[in-house]
């Protein structure tokens, strides 16, 4: 690794619908003035449409020779960052999104901070995420997450979003980072890497759509790998679903599959990462919250119940997921990362 300047991969999925805001984002991303970087762009779109509209529009990034494009199937965040993280060659992978604005020193900024010597411990970080108002080209004021909050029931949640931005986050220590924007030191991602029955190395769950930051948050943890906020840096995100807090808390905006996919994927950290080596409190507050939330379903949202026989169906995978997670801590460790 060089000491100053080590080589970074900034991995970035677009598919169809991104159109619109490729014309902000793909700008602000690569016009970076850190020195040493590989971009990897991957078309998820069917008939790589994103690369013909790219073409036409945009030609200037398809001649760029610093932008590597791939094309490819739909494996969704999870599977299509996977793909982008068995390609880089750098020592940080940089999991970034195409709804958002960056500014021009997001990369070096971030990477001065985990290159010094009291963070060498950190295995991933995230930073300021506000609230870009696409619609009226706005950057707000407000947050959209800084981190994944865990709490002793195993509800999680985006730190602080919502709110305006006070200053009153900034240092937090997050369960995680949003899905939307994480950094990986390539030792944490050698670290929870998992070989599929298909010889394939998964980093995210291939098997989550949704909740997939969550349960690689949580194995990170489990590996001894914490996650660093760097609240000097601002990205601006669009978000396409919003998450409250609670059970109740924003569900009426949440289209079925999203409501299915979290049901799922909360299902699926749950069998993963939970142990009855936690601590009684937090067992019980756990079991009580899921209690709560599968007796709110069975009122509201019967249909949703059918994910929890889904994630059942899946018990022999996700047995042999679990059995392969590195667990370099006790459990009282990661209630220590819990409110």
């Amino acid at each position: 690794m060089q000491v100053n300047n080590p080589k970074i991969t900034i991995g970035l999925i677009v598919y169809t619908g991104c159109e619109k805001y490729l014309p902000h984002s793909l700008p602000s991303l690569f016009n970076q003035d850190y020195p040493n970087i590989e971009f990897l762009l991957r078309d998820q779109s069917p008939n790589a449409e994103i690369v013909s509209w790219l073409k036409r529009n945009m030609p200037e990034v398809i001649n760029n020779p610093k932008i590597k494009i791939t094309t490819g199937e739909n494996r969704m965040h999870s599977g299509g960052h996977n793909a982008l993280i068995n390609q880089m060659t750098g020592d940080y992978y940089f999991c970034v999104s195409n709804d958002m604005l960056y500014p021009r020193d997001f990369a070096s900024k971030i990477v001065a901070e985990l290159e010094k010597t009291e963070n060498q411990g950190y295995g991933t970080a995230t930073c300021k995420l506000m609230q870009w108002d696409f619609e009226n080209k706005s950057k707000t004021n407000r947050i959209d997450s800084m981190g994944i909050g865990a709490k002793k029931t195993h509800h999680f949640f985006d730190i602080g979003q919502g709110e305006e931005d006070k200053g009153q986050y900034d240092s937090v220590k997050p369960f995680g980072s949003s899905g939307a924007l994480t950094v990986f030191t390539k030792k944490a991602l050698d670290e929870i890497a998992y070989q599929n029955p298909e010889g394939k190395t998964e980093y995210y769950d291939e098997f989550l759509h949704y909740k997939n930051d969550v349960d690689l948050a949580y194995r990170l943890q489990w590996a001894g790998q914490k996650c660093l906020l760097i609240p000097s840096v601002k990205v601006y995100h669009d978000r396409q679903v919003s998450g409250k807090d609670g059970i109740i808390g924003g569900r009426k905006e949440k289209k079925r599959w999203t409501k299915d996919s979290s049901v799922f994927g909360h299902q699926v950290v749950l069998l993963k990462n939970y142990t009855s080596e936690f601590s009684w409190s937090v067992r019980l507050q756990t079991t009580f919250y899921n209690l709560a939330k599968w007796g709110f379903l069975l009122i509201k949202e019967p249909y949703l119940l059918n994910q929890y026989k889904a994630a059942k169906k899946h018990m022999s995978e996700i047995e042999a997921k679990k059995k392969a997670m590195k667990r370099a801590v006790k459990p009282g460790e990661i209630e220590e990362m819990m409110k």
